[in-house]
């Protein structure tokens, strides 16, 4: 990410500036000569999902740009939400790959159909559980 001379951050810096009517390679330019024409290269914050961020940008001695947070706010609902979200998919996954096991001619015995509609039932009620979705505890296929 550079930073440009107008204050704004991109993603990739120009092929070429002009300095003093004279054309010249960015890539050829020194971090000096870059930081002189207002451009210098930008290290980004690494955002985490569900987090609001007040930042502010500095320039080190380095002459590199680094992006440091001021204040963060972590919207625990979105965040619990999109997690027991996950859960319930990996749930759905479990029961789908076991829906086998309820039907009329499956090779199991009645003890058999009885535990997996049980495990079944079980995996069902896991939204349920005290600790839901932070801390599941998965019941074990029979």
């Amino acid at each position: 990410m550079w930073r440009y001379p107008d204050g704004t951050f991109r993603a990739n810096p120009p092929k070429q500036i002009v300095e003093n009517d004279v054309v010249r390679s960015f890539a050829d330019l020194t971090r000096e000569e870059l930081d002189a024409q207002g451009y210098n290269e930008a290290v980004a914050l690494r955002r985490e999902p569900y987090t609001t961020y007040e930042t502010q940008w500095e320039r080190g001695e380095d002459l590199i740009y680094r992006e440091t947070v001021v204040s963060a706010v972590v919207d625990e609902a979105a965040k619990s939400e999109a997690l027991a979200s996950q859960v319930r998919a990996d749930r759905d996954e479990r029961l789908r790959v076991c829906d086998w096991t309820q039907l009329a001619d499956a090779p199991l015995d009645d003890a058999q159909k009885t535990a997996w509609a049980e495990y079944r039932q079980t995996l069902r009620d896991v939204p349920q559980q005290a600790g839901f979705p932070d801390a599941v505890e998965w019941p074990v296929n029979p």
